[in-house]
């Protein structure tokens, strides 16, 4: 995993749940490893009749009302992901939510209802719920994230009802507060921000500030697909018949730059990749050199790495770019079992090439100093290019990938 101090609180945070959980027996709760199997279960319904017949077997007591509120906060937020308001408004009457993992998922779950304009009513509502709390200092967010996501949601979720005054106060608070944003570990924090920003910019009258602020975005790729999209459609009121031309020049000024600067990274005298022995995620063995005469990406990546996880989308779309040339990217999981790794796959419905490096051989063969880290190997097998950790943004990590396939395919075609 790369080492960092927010991935380190951010796993950490799991194992810390664990030993508070556990910290006023004398002897490990069993209630823990209950709780783990709790948390694999794949469907809310499942989760609920799990905890309602564990509580009949080991009624709630002051030993274990803690670790029973995280049973609780889990259910609240899964039936809120399944948009079931009222399951969550029943385990909210009953349940703290207060700690980085669960505000993270809590987030996770309005985030996406703000930016499409769903259930505007309920994300006031929680919203409302957390950010006195969080101001306070009553309620701990370890990743410092919570607030600035409640404000930038919450103030979306105004500009949309038509309360532009609120809206403008609580994005200007939020723009003050970049504790999370301006660190490249969640996906999109800062294109996200940017995208909201705009949107109640342009809802206030202010579209010439709108567009500078998206157009600078999109120039030095702090960007994604929404925001691009969101820039078109002011772009097309202020300017009719000249957005698609305007945004594309924009993105070609964006992927030149970093087209330029990684060329001059390319390895003249690279090293052979290793021909280790992995596995593919149906179970067949993969090696390097069974891929000579095409271009192979190998990203390294594990399922409680965000900022792996973060960049998978602009993987995805590189993939399907170049879906019909000799080439081919794996994102290879390290030192987790098939189980946990085929439920990720499932769950996210992930669209990528899956590898799984238990052992960490091909990590460790490869060089590899953590994840993500990626390996661009040319058609005769030899690693040419590198990149390490998240480029913050859809765009820019896609960008950076597309610069590092057509750069290796470049050299390649020279070599030939």
């Amino acid at each position: 995993m790369r080492i960092n101090s927010l991935f380190k609180v951010f796993r950490g945070l799991g194992i810390a749940l664990m030993i508070s959980l556990t910290a006023n027996a004398q002897q490990p709760n069993p209630l823990a490893d209950k709780f783990e199997e709790f948390k694999i279960l794949g469907k809310v319904q499942d989760q609920e009749k799990f905890y309602n017949d564990l509580i009949k077997k080991q009624p709630i007591n002051t030993t274990n009302q803690k670790i029973y509120n995280a049973f609780r906060a889990e259910l609240a937020i899964n039936w809120l992901s399944q948009e079931n308001i009222e399951k969550y408004r029943e385990y909210r009457k009953t349940t703290n939510i207060d700690n980085g993992l669960q505000l993270f998922e809590l987030t996770n779950v309005l985030e996406p209802w703000a930016d499409d304009k769903k259930h505007l009513d309920w994300i006031t509502e929680i919203s409302n719920e957390f950010i006195p709390g969080l101001e306070s200092g009553a309620i701990k967010d370890e990743f410092e994230r919570a607030h600035e996501i409640l404000l930038e949601i919450s103030a979306l979720s105004d500009s949309y009802n038509g309360h532009t005054p609120s809206a403008l106060e609580k994005i200007q608070k939020a723009l003050l507060e970049p504790k999370m944003r301006d660190m490249n570990y969640f996906k999109d924090s800062k294109p996200n921000f940017i995208n909201r920003y705009a949107i109640i910019l342009a809802a206030s009258g202010q579209d010439q500030k709108a567009i500078d602020t998206l157009s600078a975005a999109v120039r030095n790729a702090e960007s994604n697909p929404r925001l691009l999209a969101t820039l078109k459609s002011i772009y097309e009121k202020v300017h009719p018949g000249e957005s698609e031309k305007y945004a594309t020049a924009l993105q070609t000024e964006a992927y030149q730059h970093y087209y330029n600067e990684l060329e001059a990274n390319w390895e003249a005298n690279g090293k052979s990749a290793p021909d280790v022995v992995i596995y593919k995620l149906n179970g067949k063995n993969f090696k390097v050199s069974d891929y000579k005469g095409k271009i192979l990406v190998i990203d390294f990546w594990s399922t409680i790495c965000k900022p792996c996880i973060a960049a998978f989308p602009a993987f995805e779309r590189v993939a399907a770019e170049y879906k019909d040339q000799p080439f081919q990217l794996y994102v290879t999981d390290i030192a987790e079992d098939q189980e946990s790794v085929q439920a990720y796959v499932d769950h996210t419905r992930l669209a990528l090439d899956v590898l799984r490096d238990p052992d960490m051989k091909l990590f460790k063969a490869i060089g590899a100093k953590g994840t993500p880290h990626k390996f661009i190997i040319d058609p005769q097998g030899v690693i040419r290019m590198q990149g390490i950790g998240y480029a913050g943004s859809s765009d820019r990590e896609y960008y950076k990938l597309k610069a590092m396939v057509e750069i290796t395919k470049k050299h390649a075609a020279i070599n030939n």
